[in-house]
């Protein structure tokens, strides 16, 4: 992890901290899904809200350098989106934010504008998912596949409650559906921008 050596820690479980956004951070145009990035542009942002197994190998610290070059085709990158099961043990759930915010600082360390991603479990990941990001950052959330059925829609709403009140976002970029019933109550003090997902774009051409 050559690439932390001048980083900073959170307390007790030590997740790297993220350095904040530059000032200039443009609002992408689209989300591409990092499968997709060969055809992103400055005017993007390339996010990883799809099966962990498309990326967590190519983001392990001893190949994230030759990974570096492809991302910077887009203006931005979405702190990567490790899966955290509500039903996985604690251990392994700390483990996925650490591995999130490693690969995040690693990226700010190759010059890449990292945008946090907002990502939980159920309400024993609410102390330390968080830890490690910014507050008042543009930040981005992911709907897609978190609430599909009545259990995960449960646990994201509860999450999404608790996710702005700790991190205090300045704007979100929501990746996938963006239902009123959700998002409509905190849309007075957050500006909220929805991003098509993968699918949706796939079923559009596909008409």
């Amino acid at each position: 992890m050559s690439n932390l050596l001048n980083a900073n820690f959170t307390g007790e479980d030590e997740y790297p901290v993220l350095n904040k956004q530059k000032e200039d951070l443009v609002i992408p145009f689209q989300m591409i899904r990092f499968s997709d990035r060969k055809i992103a542009s400055l005017n993007d942002a390339i996010c990883f809200y799809e099966w962990d197994k498309t990326f967590e190998s190519k983001l392990k610290d001893e190949r994230i350098a030759k990974l570096v070059p492809s991302l910077l085709k887009a203006g931005s990158v979405v702190q990567p989106d490790y899966s955290i099961y509500a039903d996985e043990p604690l251990v392994l759930q700390k483990f996925a934010v650490y591995e999130k915010n490693r690969v995040a600082l690693e990226l700010q360390n190759y010059g890449l504008n990292i945008i946090p991603n907002l990502r939980w479990g159920d309400k024993r990941s609410y102390d330390f998912v968080f830890q490690g990001i910014p507050k008042h950052q543009v930040c981005s959330v992911g709907t897609y596949g978190q609430i599909a059925d009545k259990e995960k829609r449960i646990l994201f709403e509860a999450g999404l409650e608790i996710a702005l009140e700790k991190v205090r976002p300045k704007k979100v970029l929501v990746y996938g559906t963006m239902p009123d019933d959700i998002f409509g109550p905190y849309k007075r003090n957050i500006k909220f921008i929805r991003y098509p997902s993968w699918q949706e774009i796939f079923a559009k051409e596909a008409c």
